[in-house]
């Protein structure tokens, strides 16, 4: 479940904390994720919820426009980072303390390689689509998001499937990317 919501930070890095929290606080289906007597209980109180909201709609907000979208991956990448290694110890909150530092370091690892692979993927798809793909994609990262966290928390091992798609988007940058500068490797002589 950890490395499922960190790859879900990844694209957006408030909205997962907010739903996480908000499933925890009412106890949603259950107590999938139970956060009350960990670290990270302070993501079940309503003001942390509510600015954790907030910044999420300010970043889905700034992703649609064009000029602040730049600017906005620029501090946000970081960000989801934190938010990922967050919501994996949170994911992990009643273990030992190691086990959740170790997380916690995968948490943010996993994130910043999603954040990654989409800021590498993103501007290609963009340019494609003449600049107006640029929005539906953010939309489809919202959705994403939203939908994503609630089914990792449903059915955890689906958090397995996300980093395993992200692991092969990777490879398939890297392979295409090392395809495309192979002639190229006579100009470094």
């Amino acid at each position: 479940m950890g490395a499922g919501l960190a790859t879900l930070t990844g694209l957006r890095a408030f909205l997962p904390l907010a739903l996480v929290g908000l499933i925890s606080r009412f106890a949603l289906f259950g107590n999938l994720i139970e956060l009350t007597g960990t670290p990270f209980a302070f993501l079940e109180d309503s003001w942390v919820i509510g600015i954790l909201l907030v910044l999420a709609l300010v970043e889905i907000t700034a992703d649609k426009v064009p000029v602040l979208d730049s600017a906005q991956n620029i501090v946000a990448g970081p960000l989801r980072v934190l938010a990922g290694a967050a919501i994996f110890g949170a994911a992990l909150g009643h273990e030992d303390t190691g086990v959740v530092v170790a997380g916690m370091i995968a948490g943010g690892a996993i994130a910043g390689a999603t954040h990654a692979v989409k800021e590498v993927i993103r501007p290609g798809a963009a340019a494609a689509g003449g600049g107006t793909a640029s929005p539906f994609l953010s939309l489809f990262e919202d959705l994403a998001a939203a939908f994503g966290t609630v089914l990792v928390v449903i059915v955890p091992f689906l958090g397995l499937a996300l980093v395993a798609f992200v692991i092969y988007l990777i490879y398939r940058v890297r392979r295409r990317r090392r395809r495309k500068y192979k002639g190229l490797r006579i100009l470094k002589d």
